[in-house]
């Protein structure tokens, strides 16, 4: 077994392997799975059925707008479903497998290990468990980071205006998907410069061209960013910037980082602890011509550079908060950097078929998981996608035949339209929400007592009251726990 930079007879993706296969129907299954097990929409569904529709550059709550122009978009021809909102997410996870096996291969892996780095992935608990079960701006950015990556790879081979062309738009989709997308498409670049090979394609003209390919898809969003700066920074207080003192802070923001990637990581490490140990006798070691090829340099680099460009990210701006799942575009290409790594030390590859087998049978067990999560939650908590949308909406339909539904916040508009697409959903962090308002109005939000303040505020805004407004107080019950209850209050303004 060898890591070659010579350009393959075949192409990636000429002959589809077994891996690909499996990863193709794994979420094709996942989409319809879990539109069956589902009543309604969660928080991060329930968000983009609230957004979605005729295309914006930008949108509220500090969320860019990839995944939503996907959305709108396959809306448009599929109509607003749940299974919609299923198809655009595990498409999504399945192109970031695809890109991911593939780009490696690019890069001179052979199938069998780069089969084993991508079906690795589902040992991530960040991506394997959390992006099937919610999320859906993380997954845009790591299935933008994995495109950017095969176009990376691409380029690297086949150098070429197309390429270059290819591979700005695929840096601009990451960026435009998560702004954590940030950090890899950096630490690619840094680290495509410590190879000679691609420091020469980088620094050519085609990577002139991939530059202003990319300036040019993201400014159009920049200048709306700039146009609309509450809208941006809505939801920044979630990074706890020097809430504990500058020193404090970035220490408490090192030790997260340091635990979250532990938790990020630990079941691939036991994983690839195990196939090591089970080939210990079969060791070597690896020729020069291997670890000198450009594609192996890369791939064992690229994701220490990441951990280190988020280190001095946190020192710089003083978070005090990481989340694994914010991790996802930094560590999801370590599989791909151990398989790189162990690839030549190893005379066979039958350790890399067993983890590819052992990776696969942990996404099959995950499905029953995510199934029973999905339908009866977790710790006697239904999840909120198994409310009793249908019983609020037929009985504020039966009140006024209402054409806008304002809240505050996404999950009761986005899960109305789910039985009438032509609703206007309106809440708070949508940018220019006031203008989104229709008569016949409903107003609803979570609770038996009075409207949170901001509704009043949104109302007032709008010239607008709900002082002689006649106030329904419900009880919707979780429809896979009838003996759990949520209270929600409408009121309905002709």
């Amino acid at each position: 077994m060898t890591f070659s930079d010579e350009m393959p007879d075949t192409l990636p993706g000429t002959k589809m392997t077994a891996a690909l296969c499996f990863v193709a129907a794994y979420f094709a299954f996942q989409a319809v799975m879990i539109t069956l097990v589902s009543n309604g929409a969660g928080l991060d569904d329930a968000e983009q059925l609230a957004y979605i529709g005729p295309l914006h550059l930008g949108y509220g709550g500090s969320q860019l707008p990839l995944y939503t122009w996907i959305a709108s978009s396959v809306s448009d021809v599929l109509g607003i479903h749940f299974l919609t909102l299923q198809i655009v997410k595990f498409g999504l996870l399945a192109s970031l497998f695809v890109s991911v096996d593939l780009g490696a291969r690019l890069l001179g892996l052979s199938r069998a290990v780069a089969a084993a780095g991508m079906l690795a992935i589902f040992l991530l608990p960040p991506i394997g468990w959390e992006s099937q079960r919610a999320l859906t701006h993380s997954v845009a950015g790591i299935a933008g980071s994995s495109w950017a990556f095969l176009a990376f790879a691409w380029h690297m081979r086949r150098k070429s205006f197309a390429s270059a062309v290819l591979f700005g738009l695929a840096v601009a989709a990451a960026l435009l998907g998560k702004p954590n997308a940030s950090i890899f498409i950096a630490a690619l670049v840094l680290t495509a410069l410590t190879v000679a090979d691609y420091r020469r394609v980088l620094l050519s003209r085609y990577g002139v061209v991939a530059l202003v390919v990319a300036l040019a898809a993201l400014t159009p969003t920049a200048l709306w960013m700039l146009d609309h700066k509450g809208a941006v920074l809505a939801r920044t207080s979630k990074f706890a910037l020097d809430k504990i003192g500058p020193i404090a802070g970035r220490v408490q923001g090192l030790g997260e980082l340091m635990q979250g990637a532990v938790l990020f990581a630990a079941p691939l490490l036991v994983f690839f602890a195990i196939m090591l140990w089970r080939q210990r006798k079969g060791r070597k070691m690896p020729s020069e011509a291997e670890t000198g090829a450009a594609g192996y340099r890369f791939l064992v680099r690229l994701v220490p550079v990441a951990l280190a460009m988020t280190i001095a990210g946190i020192l710089v701006s003083g978070t005090s908060r990481v989340e694994d799942r914010w991790l996802q575009p930094v560590l999801f290409l370590a599989p791909m950097g151990l398989a790189a790594a162990f690839a030549p030390r190893l005379s066979s590859e039958q350790g890399f078929r067993r983890l590819s087998f052992w990776s696969a049978l942990v996404a099959v067990i995950l499905i029953p998981g995510l199934a029973y999560h999905l339908h009866y939650g977790s710790a006697g908590k239904p999840p909120i996608g198994q409310l009793d949308y249908a019983s609020l909406y037929r009985q504020a339909r039966s009140d006024l035949d209402f054409r806008a539904v304002l809240s505050d916040g996404p999950q009761l508009p986005g899960n109305m339209r789910l039985f009438d697409p032509s609703l206007v959903p309106i809440h708070y962090e949508m940018p220019d929400s006031l203008q989104r308002i229709r008569r016949p109005l409903l107003v609803v939000w979570f609770g038996d007592k009075d409207p949170p303040p901001i509704i009043p505020a949104m109302l007032k805004a709008a010239n607008l009251d709900l002082a002689d407004a006649r106030i329904v107080r419900m009880r919707l019950h979780f429809l896979t726990r009838p003996e759990t209850t949520r209270p929600v209050s409408y009121a309905l303004l002709p």
